[in-house]
């Protein structure tokens, strides 16, 4: 048992390393032929951009993973049905769910490696792709330190604890530093946009800081206003980079910042659906494992496992864009994040189940 274990593991393994290279291949072409209208600009090259998008490849593995476990335990059990390999062995007294059991340790493997892709290469390789692409555009580059971002503005170090996606403000923070390196102005405001031309500050307290003849004089003064205008030398679009992606966060910092926008007021509907997303994936991992045995099984020969082969990716593909849809709609109607994660992952399941009850445990 313990050589059958290891056989159809095996053999699972490399059908889903195969499928998942194959899929990665070609969305790292599809996106680096996106990329090709940037290359030429500045100091952006050819190779500027392969390494831009290959930073990119740990999200694009991390979003096909269930779809090819689904797809390579197809293809590593429909080979073995065509050959006659999963009667003989159903034959001998193993049952579907007993082959299930003893490809467990590829199911463990993949979940671990799916939860340190996760948690952090994609979070270190999302940030690194958008410093390099900045740098090599000659880009301002926002820095993300501590619990809020930075960004330099002309003569300003701007510091910002929350980025909307509309690119409105919380906590903007202003520190006037001139060319010889002396503090001479802060201003804090709650809330502030950028609207292209310049900065919109609401309840803003200005300090402002004047140096004396003595290196200990200082005048030191602080106004409220209810707004202020402040021109800007970085564009719009940049402001609104420096809104926090879940890509951008491990599972542990979603959580905190998804709490913190929540207990401010703020909307957190899509962080609170990525994180349960997170959380339901490697649920999702296992229904792919489940599934995909019995649409590999057949009565026939190799045209009907094909066929199966083929209804089976249609199903993975499909369970792709429904679970993608519903999170979707949950952020717009505001669904429960619990439920828009798990209800798709938990319907197949049942599915996987009655079928395999169907054929036969």
């Amino acid at each position: 048992m313990k050589i059958l274990g290891k056989y159809v593991g095996r053999e699972l393994s490399w059908g889903i390393i195969l499928t998942l290279l194959s899929l990665v291949a070609i969305s790292y072409f599809v996106t680096f032929a996106a990329e090709m209208g940037n290359i030429g600009q500045q100091e952006y090259t050819s190779t500027t951009a392969a390494l831009y998008v290959l930073m990119k490849m740990p999200k694009i593995v991390q979003e096909m993973l269930p779809v090819a476990t689904l797809i390579g335990a197809l293809f590593a059990f429909g080979g073995l049905a065509s050959s006659s390999e999963l009667t003989v062995m159903r034959a001998t007294g193993n049952s579907l769910l007993g082959m299930l059991w003893r490809v467990r340790k590829v199911g463990v493997v993949l979940i671990v490696l799916a939860i340190i892709n996760m948690e952090w290469v994609v979070p270190s390789a999302e940030r690194s792709a958008h410093i390099l692409k900045a740098l090599a555009l000659h880009e301002s580059v926002v820095e993300y330190s501590g619990d809020a971002f930075w960004l330099r503005d002309g003569e300003h170090f701007v510091r910002m604890e929350h980025v909307g996606s509309d690119g409105s403000v919380f906590g903007l923070q202003w520190m006037a530093i001139p060319q010889h390196g002396e503090l001479s102005e802060v201003n804090y405001a709650s809330r502030g946009k950028h609207d292209g031309s310049g900065w919109s500050m609401e309840d803003v307290d200005t300090t402002t800081i004047i140096q004396g003849t003595a290196s200990t004089d200082l005048q030191i003064t602080t106004v409220s206003k209810d707004s202020v205008q402040h021109p800007s030398t970085v564009s719009q679009g940049l402001i609104r980079l420096a809104s926090r992606t879940p890509e951008d966060l491990s599972t542990v910092e979603l959580l905190r910042y998804s709490a913190y926008l929540s207990s401010n007021g703020l909307d957190s509907g899509s962080y609170w659906n990525a994180f349960w997303g997170r959380i339901a994936m490697p649920f999702s991992i296992i229904v792919m494992l489940v599934l995909a045995l019995p649409f590999s099984l057949s009565e026939g020969r190799s045209v009907a496992v094909g066929k199966r082969v083929v209804i089976g990716i249609f199903i993975g593909v499909g369970f792709y864009i429904i679970n993608k849809v519903l999170i979707g709609g949950g952020e717009v109607y505001g669904f429960n994040p619990v439920l828009t994660a798990f209800s798709i992952p938990l319907l197949f399941f049942i599915i996987a189940i009655a079928l395999i009850r169907k054929r036969g445990l």
